[in-house]
């Protein structure tokens, strides 16, 4: 059980190999809230005055009265008066985010692109890193973009060339018209000059 617990571990770790890393990015922006406030509304304080002047004129029979009525009676009423207003508040918001960062080791990223276009698990973190590297939008997620563009990285790679293999050349007419290592390219292209009218030579390691 033990032996299965560290291969499952270990195997976790070597899938989540990746160039990048995690940062804390936090950003602050306004938001508004509604509030509710007292006072503010003229009418409400000019209704509750002249309500209290009546009053105050009725009970005490007198001017006097209907001023002190008007003065509570403007008080009350800028008391009682509420409305809501919009207001707005800074609030800074934090979160970690993976920088991908470019994968230096071609064979790696050979690797890693075979898996992917194979349907292969591959940690989300390496994806973006290969992502980055291949330059398509690094969002972790592998679509069509992300498997053309692997596709014509794998397709841009020159199968290495042994040190010993020899170079075929073509010449026509003293001019070197192709060269690889691969001598049946060769012979085929020097069939068809040959069936178009046009003599050619081929030259192993021309100088």
């Amino acid at each position: 059980m033990k032996i299965l617990v560290k291969a499952a571990a270990a195997t976790l770790i070597a899938s989540q190999a990746f160039a990048g890393s995690y940062e804390v990015k936090c950003s602050t922006k306004s938001v508004p809230y509604q509030e509710t406030v007292k006072g503010g509304q003229p009418e409400k304080v000019i209704g509750g005055a002249l309500i209290g002047g009546v009053l105050g004129k009725v009970v005490t029979k007198d001017n006097a009265g209907a001023a002190a009525g008007a003065v509570i009676g403007g008080a009350v009423g800028h008391h009682n008066s509420k409305k809501t207003v919009t207001k707005y508040k800074n609030v800074e918001t934090c979160r970690n985010v993976f920088i991908p960062e470019r994968v230096n080791d071609e064979a790696r990223l050979e690797e890693v692109l075979l898996d992917l276009n194979e349907g292969r698990t591959v940690s989300k973190e390496t994806i973006m890193d290969v992502q980055y590297t291949i330059g398509v939008a690094h969002d972790g997620r592998w679509g069509p973009k992300s498997r053309g563009a692997a596709e014509e990285y794998l397709a841009s790679l020159e199968p290495s060339l042994e040190p010993d293999a020899p170079l075929y050349s073509l010449v026509v007419n003293e001019v070197v018209v192709v060269s690889s290592a691969d001598a049946s390219t060769i012979d085929a292209i020097k069939e068809g000059l040959h069936n178009a009218g046009v003599e050619s030579q081929i030259f192993v390691d021309l100088q």
